[in-house]
């Protein structure tokens, strides 16, 4: 919830020490955080730290915004949080879904209990509650947290990241092409072979990005967030990547492939960590056609030439076989995801298995977008009714995919085209990066500011010992 609001004078109030809130606002100044707020007699701490983004040097940089999150979760377990930006203001409480999905609000919280605004030079905070709400000073953890985590991503890695030698980069596809020759949940089509739909089980927490276009460190902004690399490591979260990881989009990179080289490096490498909790879904752009363009660039051409010159014929062959492997849909208890569209045409779960006697549909998956005037292919709210239905989901399960993003300026959209739950994920923008979770039983919608870590993990990479 975030809105324009009057923010009044309140009290001033400079936080050396806990304070009970009562029926007065209280005006916090900008430096006297983080803030521990406890609602209720001690019914839900929540943290509120101003948002931050590491610098290439691993410096701590604000943003400007705030978030508030559980600390019982964040970077420790699966969690969300709820953005404050400057002008605009949040209430906490237990009557709105999403929030109580994320923080587990008990009973003693009430439905509005304490509203946050975010004036020009202070934090004013509103008890509404009569059991109450407090607010003290804390400490800075989460900077330190988030070191140990790329340390953890240097060491899956195994070394700084950096495109592998050529013969190293070899075995590893070659090692993950033989890894999903038998990948899990993906039941076999009629050559033996896992098919074309990823079925994932409701006791994994799934973790979606898409479209990452070659932003490296998109990817590892995602993996050093949240407690998601922790869930992945222990085995109780999947990532699944919908597709085109590869083909830079930013104006005046749309050459450049040696992004998309080690991008695809470091996926390779998490799968072969993680066979069971790494998954990528196939997108358009993971191809070598001659169609693959844009700006009138051959990106798909350049790709195979670049992987030639570079890797050798040997590693565009296996890259190739990479990419028929790939599944094309993935389906759970909690959401439907695709890399492009709904199909058009006919589709049932024993098509989508044997997709490689599909090919129209294939196409469909990976290539069409939604409906508009200058688009009549395109799909449309009764697609997506339709696919749900073949898919033997809630009519309500949310629809995932990405390949068309909405705007320059956003990583991922909700309710596209005023179809419900029907959501769109583009996680290669320069400065956000979107990603799906699920919190309790809720698939939720989560921004990042993107991290420069690249150079971090590598100066990590250069130290002795």
């Amino acid at each position: 919830m975030s809105a324009r609001l009057g923010f009044g004078w309140g009290h001033n109030l400079k936080l050396g020490d806990g304070y009970r809130l009562g029926s007065t606002k209280v005006r916090i100044p900008l430096d006297g955080i983080p803030i521990e707020i406890t609602l209720g007699l001690n019914d839900r701490r929540l943290h509120l730290y101003p948002e931050t983004r590491l610098n290439p040097r691993g410096e701590t940089v604000r943003l400007g915004s705030f978030i508030i999150f559980d600390p019982r979760a964040h970077l420790r377990r699966i969690g969300g949080f709820l953005r404050l930006s400057p002008k605009n203001w949040l209430a906490l409480g237990s009557g709105d879904e999403v929030q109580q999905a994320i923080f587990d609000y008990p009973p003693a919280v009430d439905e509005q209990h304490l509203v946050v605004i975010y004036g020009r030079d202070a934090l004013v905070f509103r008890n509404l509650s009569d059991a109450g709400t407090a607010i003290a000073p804390m400490l800075d953890e989460v900077t330190s947290l988030r070191m140990s985590k790329l340390r953890r991503l240097l060491d899956i890695f195994g070394g700084p990241i950096e495109p592998l030698p050529r013969d190293e980069a070899l075995l590893l596809i070659e090692a993950v092409n033989r890894l999903l020759h038998e990948e899990i949940y993906r039941p076999r089509d009629s050559r033996g072979l896992p098919g074309g739909l990823l079925e994932l089980p409701h006791t994994v927490t799934p973790i979606l990005v898409a479209d990452l276009h070659a932003q490296v460190d998109n990817l590892l902004t995602v993996l050093s967030q949240n407690a998601f690399l922790e869930a992945i490591e222990e085995g109780s979260a999947v990532l699944v990547i919908l597709g085109d990881a590869v083909h830079s989009e930013v104006d005046g990179q749309l050459r450049e492939m040696a992004g998309s080289m080690l991008l695809m490096d470091l996926i390779f490498r998490l799968k072969l960590r993680f066979p069971k909790q790494v998954f990528y879904v196939r997108g358009n752009h993971d191809s070598f056609s001659e169609d693959i363009a844009k700006d009138g660039i051959p990106q798909g051409l350049l790709w195979a030439k670049e992987l030639s010159e570079r890797r050798g014929t040997a590693y565009l062959k296996a890259m190739g076989e990479f990419y028929r492997l790939l599944s094309y849909v993935i389906v759970s208890e909690d959401f439907i995801a695709c890399h492009a569209a709904a199909p058009k045409t006919k589709v049932s779960r024993e098509m989508l298995v044997q997709i490689h006697d599909h090919p129209g549909l294939i196409l469909e998956l990976i290539n069409n977008r939604l409906y508009r005037a200058n688009r009549p292919q395109g799909y449309n709210r009764r697609d997506v009714k339709r696919f749900r239905r073949a898919l033997q989901v809630e009519p309500g399960t949310p629809f995932i995919v990405g390949h068309t993003p909405i705007d320059r300026e956003q990583t991922l959209w909700l309710n596209v085209d005023a179809i419900r739950n029907h959501h769109v994920l583009f996680s290669a923008h320069p400065d956000w990066v979107g990603v799906f979770t699920r919190v309790d039983d809720t698939m939720i919608p989560l921004v990042y500011p993107v991290d420069s870590l690249t150079p971090i993990i590598n100066a990590l990479a250069a130290e002795p010992g």
